[in-house]
């Protein structure tokens, strides 16, 4: 999967941007991969590793404050989603990787590699996830290695590893102390649904909490941070957003809440890896933040908000002396930008943009906005203006998952478009994640026909009415369960849009139930999931429910032409979906274009592969609303 490399002299990561200019930006401007990406600082400061592009292709590079040649590795072939450092001279490489072709498609799983800068030839793939570190050795603390549910160090020079918890039950979190020694496990029992803490004295384990959970919402992330007795757990209230709180680790008692919202969940936990403590979290209202128990990590991020006022200033790394960090900024209207801070000598320098050649460009802004759905609902979404004046012609954009959310920031898709001259409107429909449990279930069983795609709908029209769309002059686009919504948008409301493009999309449901029947049926969490989502109940759905919520059993509605995208490689959503629906649409006449693409994944991992889905979305949507359809 991964390829070395010697020599990065010609690496440059001060690349100068292009000024400002009228003509819009070419498509590999967006569909790069990134500069700069995911920076992570050694321990001691003086070495910096980000994901990065060399000749087209996505590698990982490591620069030296010192002077050192730069070294790395290509990792084209995989999706890097972390960066950690186990010592100064070891790097730990967290990777998803798609696994071959089986009975069920491409099959996503984790991967951890450790790059040893010292033999820079050689690169360890680990067996084990990493949770945790123990001080001053370099060793690990790993969790799930192959074969057992326990918990192990390991020296990543040499793959070397000692267990030091071993059990049966199945474990699913586990809290570590400075030391890297395990304090306390959960684990739960699917058949009997039962839930249990369990706190460490000595050699032995005695259970603190135990309780019947029908769907497990409970997490323990770790200690707190400036604590010893304090785990940090989150849950799902019925109402409102996840609830952040601490347990006692001598009696499993609730102490106190750490975060608590009415209208939104928290995004993720922050960790420090040198202390094995939980040290804040991260928001996501219209623009993330970051939110520090740390007392050091609130007087950083001050200084860096006052230093940089008009972004959200996210810390990445640190040293272990809390000296040395990597800082990313974003905003609405730029693509992110990365920085070194000292705060010794309270000196921020730039290490670079992600995107060099938009770092300048004056891109539309992309903006938080609300509209009220059919029955009076507020439905917040992001808006991106172009900046002619309007009326624009819309481009409706909704996310995938379906209990995802789209953020605030830099978008490369709805970005590329609206320097196009479209408008492009992303809604978080109910149904979507972030908002608290009860919106993501108002989405439940409302799939197709229900509000999940109505709120969508009522999202062209409240851009129509306030004059920001141009009426008639609509494209529905989407991936994954967008692009399901893309296709539900041509099938079950024909007059609304004008085109619709469905990228990696659902559209035969039967498919879905079908999997998770065979998975184990309802007595598993994916298929109980399942359930939720398509009926609202803990029931899976029979096949005539199924087909009348599939766009596939549904074609003879189609009016406008449809563009379908799908790829071999893709480990979510089996290209099945868009084969079947090609050859439906076919045999009912309608105007449907596909492209197989063999190696397109999920994920749209390689600047290649965006390339050429924004190259054929360009297309097809200029033809049918943009300059082509005048």
């Amino acid at each position: 999967m991964f390829r070395f490399l010697y020599a990065l002299a010609a690496l440059s990561f001060m690349l100068p941007a292009v000024d400002a200019q009228s003509a819009p930006p070419p498509i590999s401007a967006f569909a790069r991969n990134p500069q700069i990406a995911l920076p992570s600082i050694s321990p001691n400061g003086r070495r910096i590793a980000m994901l990065s592009e060399a000749a087209g292709q996505q590698i990982i590079a490591v620069i030296s404050r010192d002077g050192e040649p730069p070294a790395g590795a290509n990792v084209s072939a995989v999706r890097v989603q972390r960066l950690l450092w186990a010592s100064d001279d070891i790097l730990i490489i967290i990777a998803s990787v798609a696994r071959e072709r089986g009975q069920w498609g491409a099959v996503d799983y984790t991967q951890i590699h450790a790059l040893d800068l010292n033999r820079p030839d050689r690169l360890r793939e680990l067996d084990g996830y990493p949770v945790g570190r123990v001080p001053d050795s370099g060793d690990l603390v790993v969790w799930g290695r192959t074969g057992g549910r326990g918990l192990s160090t390991m020296d990543p020079a040499t793959g070397l590893f000692l267990t030091i918890d071993q059990t049966n039950e199945p474990v699913f979190d586990y809290a570590l102390d400075a030391a890297g020694t395990p304090i306390a496990r959960t684990s739960y029992r699917v058949v009997s649904q039962r839930y249990i803490l369990e706190t460490r004295s000595g050699e032995f384990w005695s259970v603190v909490d135990e309780r019947q959970e029908e769907q497990l919402t409970t997490r323990m992330w770790g200690l707190l941070a400036g604590t010893d007795d304090e785990l940090v757990f989150s849950e799902r209230p019925a109402r409102g957003g996840q609830r952040l709180y601490t347990v006692s680790l001598e009696t499993g008692q609730r102490l106190r809440t750490l975060y608590e919202n009415e209208d939104f969940d928290f995004e993720q936990l922050l960790r420090d890896y040198y202390t094995n403590t939980i040290i804040g979290f991260t928001i996501d209202e219209d623009m993330p933040r970051d939110v520090w128990f740390d007392e050091d990590f609130v007087a950083i991020q001050g200084v860096l908000d006052g230093a940089i006022p008009d972004a959200f200033v996210s810390i990445q790394s640190w040293s272990t002396d809390r000296t040395q960090f990597t800082v990313a900024a974003f905003r609405e209207n730029r693509p992110p930008e990365y920085f070194l801070f000292d705060a010794t000598s309270m000196s921020l320098a730039a290490l670079g943009p992600a995107y060099p050649e938009l770092a300048s460009v004056a891109l539309p802004q992309r903006l938080s906005v609300r509209y009220r759905a059919s029955d009076g609902t507020s439905i917040p979404a992001y808006l991106t203006l172009p900046e002619s004046e309007g009326p624009h012609p819309l481009i409706v954009l909704p996310h995938g998952g379906p209990a995802s959310r789209d953020t605030g920031g830099f978008d490369y898709i709805a970005h590329f478009f609206a320097t196009r001259g479209y408008l492009v409107l992303q809604p978080n429909f109910r149904g979507s994640g972030g908002y608290g449990a009860a919106w993501e279930e108002a989405g439940w069983g409302e799939w197709g026909t229900g509000i999940m795609q109505s709120d969508i709908t009522d999202g062209l029209n409240a851009m129509v009415q306030a004059g920001y769309a141009m009426p008639g002059r609509a494209c529905i686009v989407g991936a994954s369960y967008g692009g399901y919504a893309a296709l539900a948008g041509a099938t079950f409301t024909p007059d609304a849009y004008q085109c619709a493009a469905a990228i990696a999309p659902l559209s035969d449901l039967w498919l879905i139930v079908r999997n998770a029947d065979a998975w184990g049926g309802i007595a598993t969490p994916y298929s109980r999931r399942i359930a939720q989502q398509f009926t609202g109940t803990t029931q899976l759905p029979d096949r005539a429910a199924v087909r009348r919520i599939s766009p596939v059993d549904h074609v003879e509605n189609v009016q406008i032409p449809v563009l379908l995208i799908h790829g071999r490689e893709d480990s979510v959503v089996d290209d099945e979906h868009s084969a079947v629906m090609n050859r439906a649409l076919s045999r009912a006449g309608k105007d449907v274009t596909y492209v197989h693409i063999s190696d397109l994944d999920h994920w749209l991992t390689s600047a290649a592969m965006r390339a050429r889905v924004l190259s054929e979305l360009e297309n097809f949507i200029g033809e049918h609303i943009g300059d082509g359809a005048n």
